[in-house]
């Protein structure tokens, strides 16, 4: 009983270990997700889009709305059954930065998205920050916040 108590205040007090640095290939991956979702965008492939998020992922937009928790919150409110509010012409995000390690990291970098409705083009500058784990081999966005300027925007031509 001895040797187990003094095996269990060992194990309490034993530094925790430190976790695998990224790999070239990990950020290799990371810095193309951003790239992942944009051209999910501009191909109208919902699959896409959200072939990048966990099960459990959060999303924090950029306008003051509440948070949308769960993959399927994010869907729903980025894809309504009653039809998106429009189309992406043109999105962009930079990969400044990755850090992290073999298990969790960070992505952040700038934004840069065109969108248009039936009457209206907007063009909406920004940051992101997107934090990911690996899960079963792959990175997965388990969190997405967005931070923009205000969008200029100006009517469409012939509208």
């Amino acid at each position: 009983m001895r040797e187990f108590m003094l095996l269990a205040a060992l194990l309490a007090v034993a530094p925790a270990a430190e976790a695998a640095p990224l790999t070239k290939s990990d950020r290799a991956a990371l810095a193309r997700i951003p790239a992942t979702f944009t051209a999910g965008w501009v191909h109208n492939s919902r699959s896409e889009v959200m072939g990048i998020f966990a099960p459990d992922a959060v999303f924090i937009p950029h306008d003051g709305v509440r948070p949308h928790i769960g993959r399927n919150a994010i869907e729903h409110f980025w894809f309504p059954a009653t039809g998106t509010a429009g189309t992406v012409t043109a999105f962009v995000m930079t990969a400044d930065g990755v850090s992290g390690d073999g298990s969790h990291a960070i992505v952040w970098g700038k934004s840069d998205l065109h969108w248009q409705d039936d009457k209206t083009a907007y063009h909406w500058p920004g940051y992101y920050l997107m934090s990911a784990e690996r899960r079963h081999g792959k990175w997965l966005v388990t969190h997405l916040m967005s931070s923009d300027e205000q969008p200029t925007s100006k009517p469409i031509k012939g509208q």
